[in-house]
């Protein structure tokens, strides 16, 4: 994760990690703008087969490139690979107070670098 001052380009939101390290601040969006401007999925219709229960299948979220490896929901969910398990998040205990309510905060996904800049979680929702 990248530190640092960034401002969203759409709310003005500060943003301050970043899964990547940014050529310049233009054109940066926090999470909340990204989530709120992701395209609609589109489902493209055809007539396939399950290749492993052999249901009828009229609606994907791609074009197959091979109909012969195609399968329902249910089957894809049964099949697929479990996910990694996730490392434990790190904690960070301390004594801050939130920069917008003035509430005790105890403990934090990160160590600050300014702890006057510290939301605590209703404030950061907001």
């Amino acid at each position: 994760m990248f530190r640092g001052n960034w401002t969203c380009a759409e709310c003005s939101a500060d943003i301050n990690e970043l899964p990547f390290q940014p050529k310049s601040g233009d054109g940066l969006k926090c999470n909340k703008c990204m989530r709120s401007t992701r395209p609609e999925r589109v489902m493209i219709e055809g007539n396939w087969g399950c290749k492993d229960c052999g249901t009828s299948i009229t609606q994907l979220p791609f074009t197959p490139e091979d109909d012969s490896n195609v399968t329902c929901r249910d089957c894809h969910m049964k099949n697929k690979p479990a996910r990694p398990a996730r490392p434990e998040r790190r904690m960070f205990r301390g004594d801050w107070e939130c920069k917008d309510c003035g509430s005790d905060i105890n403990e934090l996904p990160f160590e600050p670098r300014d702890p006057s800049s510290v939301s605590c979680r209703d404030c950061h929702s907001k």
